[in-house]
């Protein structure tokens, strides 16, 4: 299982798309396309804070954000339709994790 950087309330409530975001996005970065996170910031229009965010997850980017970044990072068609599916698919299971954590802070009120 993957090792995340740190673990703050955004990887809690989060999980799996903190997971896919390292995995997908960031790994790909840093390995593949040896891109800066200014680099990146420049061609994606955010700041290199805004890419530091997310990186050090403490931040989830807006979908819109995640796929700017995927098509900066060079995707093809075919992997910007598998990495829609993976997204959506941490997504719903990031909606169960949050159900579970309110839950269990109504139990402890």
């Amino acid at each position: 299982m993957l090792k995340l950087l740190k673990s703050n309330k955004t990887c809690k409530n989060h999980p799996n798309i903190t997971r896919l975001l390292e995995t997908e996005i960031y790994e790909r970065r840093r390995r593949t396309e040896h891109l800066s996170q200014y680099a990146l910031a420049e061609k994606v229009g955010v700041t290199r804070n805004c890419i530091y965010k997310m990186e050090s997850h403490t931040h989830i980017p807006k979908a819109e954000t995640v796929f700017d970044i995927i098509i900066a990072l060079g995707f093809s068609a075919e992997e910007r339709k598998v990495f829609a599916e993976k997204y959506m698919d941490a997504y719903y299971k990031d909606k169960v994790v949050q159900e579970e954590l309110e839950k269990e802070l109504a139990g402890a009120v």
